[in-house]
């Protein structure tokens, strides 16, 4: 029999405006609040503008920071931490897509314990309570707001790596779908990717529960029906809401289980040459898949329902038709096909394959690699 843990300690609030109850809530949490969020998109759109006047209608001092791009780094974070704990802040808000909800985690593990940031990436270094996170995705992607991942860059060393503690997991989550609506069409593609692939990885791993399975068959379930159409028509609410529950889910997932290869080779990939996250995993998802068909086939063919492909009783044939139905996805929506297409060169892989090889998800695949594999699995899809 097996035998497992879960733990999901974050109060989710999910449904069409939410975003209105971010006062209340913010102020059961603390009564000083870092806003954390990016420059652009959110004050364009006046969401930043929107939840700093819900927060002071409710008595709550913001404090804005607004500073973050894709692929926090090191320093972003530990300003940011010096910011929180001049001004006294007893909450960290995230506001805006996995970066946002990442660099509030890691500023909050900062502002809490001192150090910089990189003296936490990994398991178990965070050792204590953090200040409380309240995350707002308005992204369809990382699922951040159900995780204790952050994942961050340290340009110094070309490293992307994260950090992975209990106590990084937000105190409250906001998904309100009306925040993803703006989403371009390759943002909705490349962060639906992201969500599918930590629905896809999390099923295939070693570590796999019954808990996790079903959280991932769902978001899986839900993104096969709905990426498309939010990609190619982004004001359909419903599948905007589908997108973001997959999300979330799909977090859910990777808490309990981890990821695999996919987001080994990603998190590499995207600390040497800073790729875009979803995309740089999108394109390997299928391949990742194909490459694990010797250890995990009857697995992948159990997928074939959340499809809607009918089960022909041939577990490699089922296996290889959910495969394909995931690269007509890819096809679907535009996302690129090969690392090149992302800047990968064939120069890049013995450092890629080096970098990757101590990560805990590497260990997760089904399919083990060795760094010989690495290299002329990246020959292959460069």
């Amino acid at each position: 029999m097996q035998t497992f843990t879960y733990y999901m300690p974050v109060k989710l609030y999910f449904g069409e405006g939410k975003l209105e109850k971010v006062g209340e809530l913010a102020k059961s949490l603390g009564k000083r609040a870092l806003l954390v969020t990016g420059k652009e998109s959110m004050k364009k759109l006046g969401i930043t503008d929107k939840v700093i006047k819900l927060l002071e209608e409710n008595l709550v001092n913001v404090i804005l920071y607004d500073k973050i791009s894709s692929n926090p780094t090191v320093e972003v974070v530990d300003e940011g931490a010096d910011i929180a704990k001049k001004e006294g802040c007893d909450l960290i808000i995230g506001l805006g897509g996995g970066s946002a909800l990442d660099t509030a985690k890691g500023i909050s593990v900062v502002a809490s314990h001192g150090k910089s940031l990189w003296d936490y990436i990994g398991e178990g270094k965070v050792k204590e309570n953090t200040l409380p996170i309240l995350a707002i995705p308005t992204t369809a992607g990382t699922g951040s707001e159900t995780t204790p991942y952050s994942v961050f860059t340290n340009k110094k060393i070309l490293r992307k790596d994260a950090i992975n503690s209990p106590y990084a997991f937000p105190k409250i989550a906001i998904v309100d779908p009306l925040l993803t609506k703006s989403m371009s069409p390759n943002l909705t593609a490349d962060t639906g990717f992201d969500a599918l692939s930590h629905a896809v990885e999390a099923y295939l791993s070693v570590n796999a529960n019954p808990l996790s399975d079903m959280l991932a068959k769902k978001a899986i379930t839900l993104i096969a029906g709905s990426l498309v159409e939010a990609t190619k028509n982004g004001e359909n609410l419903q599948a905007r809401a589908n997108m973001a529950l997959a999300s979330t889910l799909a977090g859910m997932a990777i808490s309990q289980a981890g990821v695999v290869a996919g987001h080994g080779l990603g998190m590499s990939i995207g600390g040497i040459l800073d790729t875009p996250h979803g995309r740089t995993v999108g394109i390997l998802l299928p391949y990742i898949m194909e490459d694990n068909l010797p250890e995990a086939s009857s697995k992948i063919s159990q997928l074939a329902s959340c499809f809607n492909i009918p089960s022909s009783g041939n577990v490699a044939d089922d296996a290889r038709k959910v495969i394909d139905a995931v690269k007509k996805m890819i096809d679907e929506t535009a996302l690129p096909t090969r690392l090149r297409d992302i800047g990968v060169s064939e120069k890049d892989i013995p450092k890629i394959a080096e970098d990757c090889m101590d990560r805990p998800d590497m260990a997760n695949n089904p399919r083990k690699f060795d760094t010989e594999r690495v290299k002329e699995f990246l020959k292959l899809i460069l």
